[in-house]
């Protein structure tokens, strides 16, 4: 049985000065900078102190003496997000999570029929899939620890986490926080769909332990019961894009309450455990589909996911200028682009990952050759591995293209040091492929710039990376952005499709969803967090209507 309301957990208090911390701003500025920054580049990120918690209590007991005092906080973990979501832009204190990295246990939900791993947030992607893929669990980590389910593991196949952002050294927390996704998303969803459990620590030091399905909105609103009073989360009342969204707060009125906390971008409270589901492993088949131009591809794309005897692990993309940047590097340095030679009729290309076994593998290769001959392709202009050495060359050949697109603008900024890309991270519905990616093309080609498209096409989220040359190029890139952005929601879609909003879209999500819709988020994040301390500057302005 589903309910609205939740009661906290208290947790007893621990004496703030037996937790480590580093404090003073020149002190961090000077000995510890690289909690100030994130992949995002952004400059301006300060600190008074940094916390080093080594469990839920510590944090708990640091996120109550912050709020009595109304000092801001930025949570730090694997710093790879590239939104500035973990740049403290507004001083105040830094929570960093480095030594929350266990792995607790293997569970079974025995009414799901499905493997969960529990851990802590600050174990990464890698570390999650190495302790799965080879059973690193001690006999004591079976959860409930009466059963025994780390033997029963043992004993089976391989398993592994299915979410996949680029970014392998991620940290688990901060893709909850984020709802990241990547190019499997196309299959498995984003990691709402695979987060079982999570444990939250909210402004007032209390926690919510928040199982999914549980706790269901009711009349459009949940009720947290606090030891000092209850607290009223009004759901935001807007619709979200059908299209792959990883903007702004989700919303649904009869909504799990799980879901309010994944990708709110730590504006709500922290997550300091979580409990994932995890799938086994199938073997898969790399391929690289060549065409003689783009509209072919996209023909492919719309029949690749249209099949239902089979479905791929993903679908990339790759334009005419993404090939001719590796083409040419493969003429620099053929061992970076560690593939045959791309071939210079070919004006786009389809990366896709298939599942099989030896009795369905003709079968799947038949169809993908006669999607191709439907979309003036082949099975001889298709590169294909089956083997794990194989299939990682594939997966650096997909890498290679963002590689050699971050080291042209590193090299111009030699020149320029202000300059940096511009990349969008839109999606829209499957019926605007073709027009969202004839609107990018024809805009970029007509303002004169350099530009690359790549990105995960099997959800409609290309990313177009436009490359200045100069100042100038960088100011007329930032008009097509806000022009690409208007155009994605008019065509159903999302400003961002996965790397959330942080603290450098806020405009674009005014774009999407108007003011008073985002003022709606504010309200849900003043009716649990009133001082505003968590993570300010993320999602929207710290700035607040009370």
């Amino acid at each position: 049985m589903t309910d609205n309301i939740i009661i906290t957990e208290t947790i007893e208090e621990i004496p703030l000065e037996t937790i480590r911390v580093i404090e003073g701003e020149e002190e961090i500025r000077i000995s510890h900078p690289g909690y100030l920054f994130d992949e995002s580049k952004i400059s301006g990120g300060h600190a008074e102190k940094i916390f080093f918690p080594k469990n839920e209590q510590e944090v708990a007991t640091i996120i109550k003496k912050l709020n009595e005092e109304k000092i801001p906080v930025t949570i730090s973990a694997a710093r790879t997000g590239i939104v500035g979501s973990a740049v403290p832009l507004y001083g105040g204190v830094i929570i960093s999570f480095e030594q929350l990295n266990s792995v607790k246990g293997i569970g079974y939900d025995e009414e799901e029929k499905r493997w969960f791993v529990r851990l802590e947030p600050n174990v990464t992607l890698s570390e999650l899939n190495d302790v799965v893929k080879l059973k690193k669990f001690e006999e004591n980590q079976s959860i409930p620890p009466e059963k025994n389910w780390v033997e029963k593991f043992k004993e089976l196949n391989t398993y592994y986490y299915p979410i996949d952002p680029t970014e392998t050294s991620a940290a688990i927390g901060g893709t909850i926080a984020a709802n990241a996704s990547g190019a499997r998303s196309f299959r498995y969803g984003a990691t709402r769909e695979w987060v079982k459990r999570i444990r939250v620590v909210i402004p007032t030091g209390e926690i919510l332990d928040i199982p999914r399905g549980k706790y269901r909105a009711k009349d459009g609103n949940f009720i947290i019961k606090t030891k000092e009073g209850e607290i009223k989360l009004v759901i935001p009342s807007y619709e979200m894009p059908k299209a792959k969204n990883a903007a702004g707060l989700y919303a649904k009125p009869d909504m799990d309450l799980i879901d309010l906390f994944i990708g709110s971008e730590g504006i709500l409270g922290i997550i300091t455990e979580a409990e994932l589901w995890i799938k086994e492993y199938e073997s898969h088949m790399s391929n690289v589909a060549f065409f003689d131009n783009e509209i072919d591809a996209l023909h492919f794309v719309d029949l690749l996911r249209k099949k239902s005897t089979f479905k791929p692990e993903f679908i990339e993309f790759f334009d005419k200028n993404a090939l001719t940047l590796l083409r040419e590097k493969q003429e620099e340095d053929p061992k970076f682009v560690d593939m045959p030679t791309i071939s210079k009729t070919v004006e786009a290309a389809i990366s896709f990952d298939l599942p099989f076994d030896e009795e369905t593998i003709e079968t799947i290769i038949s169809e993908v050759g006669d999607f191709l001959r439907q979309c003036n392709s082949s099975l001889e202009n298709t590169w294909c591995g089956y083997e794990e050495r194989e299939r990682a060359r594939f997966k650096h050949f997909r890498h290679a293209v963002p590689e050699i697109v971050n080291n042209l603008i590193a090299e111009r900024k030699k020149t320029y040091p202000e300059i940096h890309k511009l990349g969008t991270d839109m999606s829209v519905t499957d019926e605007h492929l073709v027009d969202i990616m004839q609107f990018y093309h024809k805009k970029i080609e007509e303002a004169g710039l350099e530009y690359v498209i790549w990105g995960h096409i099997g959800d409609n989220h290309v990313h177009v990376n436009i490359l200045p040359r100069n100042m100038e190029d960088l100011e007329q890139g930032k008009l097509l952005y806000k022009k690409f952005a208007k155009k994605a929601v008019e065509f159903g879609g999302s400003v961002s499709a996965e790397h959330g909003i942080g603290k450098i879209k806020h405009e674009y999500l005014l774009i999407m969803y108007g003011e008073e819709n985002v003022d709606q988020m504010r309200q849900v994040k003043l009716s649990i967090d009133p001082n505003c301390i968590l993570n300010p500057g993320n999602i929207f302005d710290i700035e607040v209507k009370k």
